[in-house]
Parts: structure tokens; C-alpha cells; sequence
């Protein structure tokens, strides 16, 4: 008797937040990017990771590479790097690159209040080059979240404090960072927005944008319209592009079969899920998965 696979959810990403600087209560943690690379060894150092939570990189001295949602960033000392919770990340060990990461749960994240909320597609950078003057104050903040660490209790007087100064350490980022990006994000159209916020809650439904665009009171046109504007694409394209990173994130970092992660994308037939992986990523499933059999 054999049993068949059924579709379901995505499944929950593989790293999960675990501070290891004292409390399990600590609402944002403070470490190196060398403690971090510590934690990590053996063949996992060299495996893509998917984390559940929030990623800031101030990277101090030297140079080194850092891989994010499968592109390689050239990283040096003053340059800030963003990860959010299920981008598909890899640390690039063998160089002089140090850094400080500050790492925080879902559950702790201040959104902007005057941006939008990162999603793939929403034109926000994920890394910058800071000035001398702004390094300097990011730094301070951190030393002084790193301080409180150190005398954090576990108390809620605590917990509150380590929270709103990391608010106001995310809040002067926010602040230096639109000044030169001149707020870009905030002008997305509406309905783009709207568009991929429905896309990330209904993704592993692979649903068309007829459905998407009835379900936002929308017509199709003007979700293309959107999607020309902001990306140059049509919103099938949009679509499909972002299925297919999930897709891709889930074949690089999962240990979820093929076939498994196929069918939780509503692709009953193997051939038809491999042609769309090859149309839109250049190369079959199996050579996602192992990229040395290209």
C-alpha cells in the first residue's frame, strides 16, 4: 500500500529565534557576526538558511560576501545589511568582514509608520552605504542595546525598555534611509500594494489574478497597470515570479521532496511543475536543488 502526498501549508521556515545571549525572554538580540558564524558548523555553514525572524548586519571592518535571496552582496565596513524573515540567506565565511547583527522576532519588529511593510517586489534597498556621521549613531544605539543586554532581568520593565530602544534605533534608520532613497517605497500605486500583500497570504494557492483581482475589487487591467508601473511586468508576471522564488527558496533550503513541494503549489503533474520552475529559474527542479548537476 502506498501512501500519497497531499497537499499543505509551507512549512514552517527552519530557523527559528533562539537568543543565546541570556534570556530566552531577551525581545531583540546583540551579537557578532563571528559569534554567529560560531554556532553555525560543518556542512551547515555552507547550506542556505530560511529565518523566522528579523536581521540587521552593521558591518564595522573589513570585506566579505553575504547571500540573500540567492544574490551575493559585496559587503565592506559601513554598509548596512537588511534580512527579513523568510528570505533564504548564506553566510560566506573566509574573509576579514566583521560585524555586528542585531536579530529580533516578528513579535518585536516596529513596522515604519510612514513606509510600507517590505515585501518582495516592494523596491526597498536591502543594503546601504552609511556616512561616517550616521555610522556613528547607529553604532552608539547598539552599544547602548548591547549594554542593556548585558543587565537584562526578564522583567517586563526590561523587556518595554529593550523594545522602545530598539524602536528608536529602527525608527533613526528609517528616517536617514528615506532621506536617500526620498521615500521611493511610499509611492508604490495602492493597488500594487494591495496586489502583493494578497500574493504573500494566498501564495502556495497559485492563484490566478482573475481571482486576486476580483477578490481586491479590482479589475485585471488595472492590477497590470500597477504591476507596469512599478515593475514593467504584467501581474501574471509578478505573479509568477514571486511563485517561483518561493519555489526556489523551498528547493534550496527544505528537505521537502520535489514531488512534495510540487504539489503544495497545486502542480498535480511532475512535468507541468517542472516546465514552470524551467521558464521561469532557466534550470530544471533537480538542478535547483543541486546546482552541480548543471
Amino acid at each position: 500500500m502506498t501512501t500519497s502526498l497531499q497537499p499543505s501549508a509551507l512549512p514552517p521556515l527552519a530557523v527559528r529565534y533562539v537568543p543565546q545571549q541570556g534570556s530566552p525572554l531577551l525581545p531583540v538580540e546583540i551579537v557578532s557576526r563571528q559569534a554567529v558564524l560560531a554556532r553555525i558548523e560543518g556542512r551547515e555553514l555552507a547550506d542556505r538558511q530560511r529565518a523566522d525572524f528579523h536581521q540587521l548586519v552593521v558591518c564595522t571592518a573589513g570585506t566579505g560576501k553575504h547571500e540573500v535571496d540567492f544574490e551575493s552582496i559585496d559587503l565592506a565596513a559601513g554598509m548596512l545589511l537588511r534580512i527579513h524573515p523568510g528570505q533564504v540567506q548564506r553566510f560566506i565565511p573566509g574573509s576579514d568582514l566583521e560585524a555586528v547583527m542585531i536579530i529580533w522576532p516578528h513579535e518585536s519588529h516596529h513596522p515604519d509608520p510612514d513606509g510600507n511593510d517590505w515585501f518582495p517586489g516592494s523596491n526597498q534597498a536591502t543594503y546601504w552605504q552609511l556616512n561616517d556621521q550616521v555610522l556613528d549613531k547607529v553604532l552608539g544605539r547598539v552599544g547602548e542595546l548591547q549594554r542593556e543586554q548585558e543587565r537584562f532581568d526578564g522583567s517586563k520593565r526590561s523587556i518595554a525598555l529593550m523594545k522602545a530602544m530598539h524602536c528608536v534605533l529602527l525608527l533613526r534608520l528609517a528616517i536617514e534611509f528615506s532621506e536617500l532613497e526620498k521615500d521611493g517605497d511610499s509611492l508604490l500605486p495602492v493597488p500594487y500594494v494591495d496586489f502583493r500583500t494578497l500574493i504573500e497570504q494566498r501564495l502556495n494557492e497559485r492563484p490566478s489574478v482573475s481571482n486576486l483581482a476580483r477578490d481586491l475589487g479590482y479589475s485585471s487591467r488595472t492590477l497590470d497597470r500597477a504591476c507596469q508601473q512599478v515593475a514593467g511586468q504584467t501581474a501574471r508576471q509578478v505573479l509568477d515570479e514571486r511563485i517561483a522564488l518561493e519555489i526556489r527558496r523551498l528547493l534550496a533550503h527544505s528537505d521537502r521532496s520535489t514531488a512534495q513541494i510540487a504539489l503544495d503549489f497545486g502542480f498535480r503533474d511532475p512535468s507541468n511543475f517542472s516546465k514552470f520552475v524551467k521558464r521561469h529559474l532557466g534550470v530544471l527542479p533537480s538542478q535547483v536543488r543541486d546546482p552541480s548537476s548543471v
